[in-house]
């Protein structure tokens, strides 16, 4: 890895020689005029912009790309070479090799479409009297821009110069022939002023790191993840998109698949989860960054159906059997390896897996899903893979794949939303909640919603986002119970009698209390100040469905914490 910096002049220059490329998981240029103004208007004012994030390509990162969203004219061919057959150093020619922008074309771009004239359809211009007058005011309206292109030097009767022209300070003539025309007793203050601004451009230092290909897909895109400007990770999808580029288009298949497959999309399913499949159906190695790369495009084209019809049949499984939803997505690399097992098997096979080791694969999952600081890996992938292999050839799945759960109330009832075990309960919780405990109607993934049994309004209650406060209910009982309290609208319920009824929903529902024969809550637990008795009974209701789900592997902890 470099680092080092590029003046505005050395950058054009190399943009003039085609030397930066677009990897082509790149969006193309989205920025408005007002970015693109404030942008150069930073530059004047030598503010900091950010670093450009460069890849220099390698044997083994071999990427389609495709050129900057500029109309950039061809470099001029009359720069002087020696004898030895290369420019001189003075000369600042740039470099023959190609250079990949990870983070940072949308700046760039701009960049070039304002000082080298190659914006497809518009023509940047400096307006000088607002640089005089008004540049101190740290507004950008001194950079205007005409609809279509031009090769004329000036406009407005030479007060409007065109932003190319102060690369290489050709500039110069237009800006004294404007002052001297229009004050002459304050031309050479106003000269110089106009002058400071456009030197600052010239010579402002764009910052870069470039990444030799060398350093191997991981570094790359761990690198990536950490420094990148905007927070967008660049994952092995974005680049097996460019390596492949355009046979197969991989962005294409897979948007496809999002549309043909709307629980992809729910989701928010990465690309990278298909082929993580496929490199375990084509290779049974560990599906690393570096194998997915790897991957022949035959492989792609052989597998792609498969892996995506088996992904889709693990995350109806997982939402069928062990209520997971988007909202509290988790069990990735479970899941990655379930239709990893299911792509290598037959329709009726996979019917045949799912059902017959069904009661194994739920205790599995939840197992997994349930432990602190729980992260989805590759390595994490390719063991669960191995183990449900053995699970589909000797019925067993090996007993270090299989976690203890360690968990007890209080840990249970101080779960941060940040924790893994938190949405795995909220799985849970979904799994078993089948009906709206107020309305009786069937909760579905259409219409439920998660409510919080204690509205935030009432009192300052602690852990209130406590997953023993939470229940699910239907979109419709949400909205109408909104922030009541419980004691108010239970009265309601008890109102309309069918009691009998009413306590088995609120037993369905995993609510410490009854309706007696009289109409009267038991235990008495449903006032403000009783919160915390309530959460500590719907505590254990929910750890005992725990540790019903996951069998002999759970252990109960004593004076854990979960904060």
């Amino acid at each position: 890895m470099q680092t080092g910096s590029l003046s505005i002049r050395q950058l054009l220059r190399k943009a003039k020689a085609k030397q930066f490329k677009l990897p082509q998981f790149q969006r193309d240029f989205v920025w408005n005029e007002a970015q693109v103004a404030l942008l150069i208007d930073s530059i004047a004012r030598n503010y900091p912009i950010g670093s450009l994030l460069l890849l220099e390509p390698s044997p083994d990162i071999q990427l389609s790309t495709r050129s900057l969203q500029a109309a950039i004219t061809e470099m001029d061919q009359s720069i002087p070479i020696n004898d030895a057959g290369v420019a001189p150093e003075n000369s600042d020619v740039p470099e023959a090799q190609e250079l990949l922008i990870l983070d940072g074309q949308q700046r760039l771009t701009s960049i070039v479409r304002v000082l080298l004239n190659a914006n497809p359809t518009k023509t940047y211009w400096f307006d000088l009297r607002e640089i005089y007058e008004s540049f101190h005011e740290e507004r950008a309206d001194w950079i205007k821009q005409t609809k279509g292109k031009t090769t004329d030097a000036t406009r407005n009767d030479g007060r409007w110069v065109r932003a190319d022209l102060i690369l290489e300070g050709e500039e110069q003539q237009y800006v004294i022939r404007y002052f001297l025309s229009q004050e002459e007793d304050k031309a050479m203050h106003a000269i110089q002023k106009v002058h400071r601004v456009f030197e600052t451009i010239r010579n402002y230092q764009v910052p870069y790191i470039l990444l030799e290909g060398q350093e191997g897909v991981e570094a790359i895109c761990r690198i990536f993840e950490t420094i990148n400007s905007t927070g967008t990770r660049l994952t092995t999808f974005d680049l097996a998109v460019a390596r492949y580029f355009p046979h197969p288009d991989l962005r294409d298949l897979y948007e496809k698949a999002r549309h043909q497959h709307p629980v992809l999309s729910e989701f928010d399913v990465d690309g990278e989860r298909l082929l993580q499949v496929i490199v375990l159906l084509e290779k049974g190695r560990e599906p690393s960054r570096s194998e997915q790369l790897n991957l022949t495009k035959d492989d792609i084209i052989k597998h792609w159906g498969a892996a995506v019809n088996a992904l889709v049949r693990a995350i109806n499984w997982a939402r069928r059997e062990c209520g997971l939803e988007p909202q509290f997505y988790v069990g990735e690399s479970q899941l990655v390896a379930l239709a990893s097992v299911l792509a290598g098997l037959s329709e009726k096979q996979q019917e045949h897996f799912l059902t017959q080791k069904h009661d194994q694969l739920v205790e599995w999952f939840f197992s997994n899903i349930m432990q602190s600081g729980f992260r989805a890996t590759n390595y994490r992938i390719f063991v669960h893979y191995q183990s449900l292999q053995i699970l589909r050839e000797h019925g067993y799945i090996p007993e270090e794949d299989i976690p203890t759960v360690k968990l007890d109330v209080d840990t249970l009832i101080r779960l941060a939303k940040s924790d893994n075990r938190y949405k795995a309960a909220l799985a849970l919780l979904r799994r078993y909640v089948k009906e709206d405990f107020y309305s009786g109607a069937t909760i579905s993934s259409d219409n439920f919603e998660i409510h919080h049994f204690f509205p935030r309004s009432f009192g300052a209650k602690k852990y209130v986002d406590s997953i023993a406060n939470l229940i699910p209910v239907t979109k419709d009982t949400n909205r109408f119970l909104s922030n009541r309290n419980p004691s108010d609208y239970m009265r309601d319920l008890i109102r309309k009698g069918n009691f009998h009824a009413l306590n088995k929903r609120l037993a369905g529902a995993l609510l410490p209390i009854q309706i007696n024969a009289e109409g009267i809550v038991e235990p008495n637990i449903l006032s403000d100040d009783q919160y915390n008795t309530f959460i500590q009974e719907r505590g254990k209701m929910i750890l005992q469905k725990i540790r019903e789900i996951t069998g002999n592997r759970f252990a109960e902890t004593i004076g854990e914490t979960g904060e």
